[in-house]
């Protein structure tokens, strides 16, 4: 079946051999971050193609990555002492640069010395890893190689603006740890931005202004955060206009009410230092990836498989409050209420029964429950 070619294929390529374990190990963090985490399968994953180009021996080089096939192609050189070396894989990775098009992108990853790095690649914006302690590699990497991949999948997009939802009590002082670390220390300032409720403002009519532009909520849980008016309010209007949330949990002592509808989200430990800020960035960047590509990729799916592009899709599994939402949307729009397409892994069973009982109406499936519906019927 013909259709529309993939979003995007990732490749990595690095040098083989036990003496490039370091850029192996980075390569297997980019294939789970990206595609799928083979340890936990029950998580949900972004499914993007990755596939790896290396070689059985050193001194040969990988077959050439064919470039055009995807909608867009970005390849990652894993650059170590030992591919630098060689001049036949110099010759490979330099060859790339210049065979990429107009949509694609080429990425030097330096575990070497920048000033290494062989003619033709060393032309590209490479992300510096030798500069970077190596306890931090993996999480500098990640971010930049999302980041990456944001900005190839829409290269016109704004600065993602992040709402920072905190409880003024207890979580000012990391709410601007972390607005200063994505405006000015993250590296990735014309990325983000941060937004805040102009003093006297109603957060229900902020968020409807700028529902479309406002692309995540980091809500700081901290001790009192559930116990706040407003920072309850934050979350709700968040969820019900479909703004993705990340929570950073930074309970110190306890909370008397832990809030229910904070749940079904990325969730980051505060640990009040760097690393922290960085997992906060990974998450963030994870989300708005998630919900530039997600979509592209159901579109190709229908195209693929002749599936219905009628369908609601959404960036998140379903829980009460979203598909009461989604209730309530397609009634005020007469539009009849049926699959509400959500990412996989499907939902387990006992979630699945529970939302079933509530409102039997609408059937949450996953691609992969559609893919396997449309083999079967045909």
């Amino acid at each position: 079946m013909i259709g529309d070619p993939p979003v995007v294929i990732v490749y990595i390529v690095r040098y083989p051999g036990p003496g490039s374990a370091r850029a192996e190990a980075l390569g297997n963090s980019m294939f789970a971050a990206l595609y799928a985490d083979l340890a936990a399968l029950a998580s949900r994953s972004l499914g993007i193609e990755v596939r790896f180009r290396t070689s059985r021996l050193p001194g040969t080089v990988p077959v050439p990555v064919p470039f055009g096939r995807a909608q867009h192609t970005a390849v990652f050189v894993l650059a170590d002492d030992r591919l630098v070396a060689d001049p036949a894989w110099c010759s490979y990775v330099g060859g790339l640069a210049s065979s990429a098009g107009r949509t694609d992108l080429v990425v030097p990853v330096a575990i070497t010395d920048v000033e290494n790095l062989p003619p033709g690649l060393d032309q590209n914006q490479a992300i510096r890893l030798a500069e970077v302690p190596e306890a931090e590699q993996e999480t500098v990497l990640l971010n930049r190689v999302m980041h990456d991949l944001c900005i190839l999948l829409d290269p016109d997009a704004q600065k993602v603006k992040v709402f920072l939802s905190y409880a003024r009590r207890d979580g000012r002082p990391i709410m601007e740890a972390v607005s200063n670390h994505l405006r000015f220390v993250a590296g990735l300032d014309d990325f983000f931005d941060t937004a805040d409720v102009p003093d006297g403002t109603r957060f229900a009519d902020f968020l409807k202004e700028r529902a479309g532009s406002l692309h995540a909520l980091l809500a700081i849980q901290t001790d009192t955060y559930a116990s706040r008016e407003w920072c309850r309010l934050e979350v709700l209007e968040a969820k019900r206009r479909h703004v993705p949330i990340v929570v950073l949990s930074a309970v110190n002592v306890s909370e008397t009410r832990s809030f229910p509808y904070i749940g079904n989200t990325p969730v980051v430990r505060w640990c009040g230092d760097e690393t922290s800020l960085r997992r906060v960035v990974r998450a963030l960047l994870g989300e708005v990836l998630w919900r530039r590509y997600f979509p592209r990729r159901v579109e190709a799916l229908c195209e693929e498989y002749n599936l219905d592009r009628g369908l609601q899709v959404f960036a998140h599994p379903p829980e009460l409050v979203t598909m009461l939402t989604y209730r309530a949307e397609m009634t005020a729009e007469g539009a009849a209420i049926g699959e509400y397409l959500y990412p996989d892994p499907p939902l387990g069973t006992e979630e699945l029964q529970v939302l079933a009982q509530l409102d039997p109406d609408i059937a949450p499936v996953t691609p992969i429950i559609l893919q396997a519906r449309e083999m079967r019927s045909s």
